[in-house]
């Protein structure tokens, strides 16, 4: 076998597959990302999660996490970029299409927000958070009507936080 033929087939297979320390190091930064996140060290966690992008960067998971983070920081446009990419990547999470629509609604794309909150609904019907942000891009579009609906939906679900909304709102 040619030797060139050889060194293609090992940069082939060095480009293909990560190594186990490679992967280690990609869950660690996660991890420690995920707590700084819980504890309220966001830059921190923009670091762990920006270098878990660096090693892995079609990871789903790392794009939602470093979205998160930016949302909290406020920086509701760079978090939409993030969640878009992991909605490119992974287009199963409604929970990510949910987090892209609490930041557009913040952003003041309530329609996106709006289409956002359809796609994690018709996902998972059953997830109350979804109704209940679903009802405030309702209110904010002062379809009062629709909001009601969506919060008495979501109050169904078991997202009690509807109530003060449905008695504010929505009660005569």
């Amino acid at each position: 076998m040619p030797l060139r033929i050889i060194i293609a087939s090992l940069m082939v297979c060095l480009l293909t597959f990560v190594p186990p320390g490679l992967a280690s190091n990609f869950d660690s930064y996660l991890k420690d990302g995920a707590e700084k996140l819980q504890s309220g060290d966001y830059h921190g966690a923009l670091i762990e999660f920006n270098r878990a992008i660096e090693l892995d960067p079609e990871n789903a998971a790392a794009y939602q996490y470093r979205g998160v983070t930016k949302a909290r920081y406020g920086d509701f446009e760079g978090s939409i970029i993030d969640y878009s990419r992991s909605i490119e990547l992974d287009s199963t999470s409604s929970e990510t299409y949910g987090s892209r629509g609490i930041a557009r609604a913040r952003s003041g794309d309530l329609s996106g927000a709006i289409l956002d909150f359809d796609v994690a609904i018709q996902m998972n019907p059953n997830d109350g958070a979804a109704h209940f942000n679903h009802g405030m891009a309702m209110e904010m579009s002062n379809d009062l009507e629709r909001a009601c609906l969506d919060w008495a939906q979501a109050d169904q679900l078991g997202d009690y936080q509807s109530i003060v909304f449905i008695r504010k709102y929505c009660r005569p």
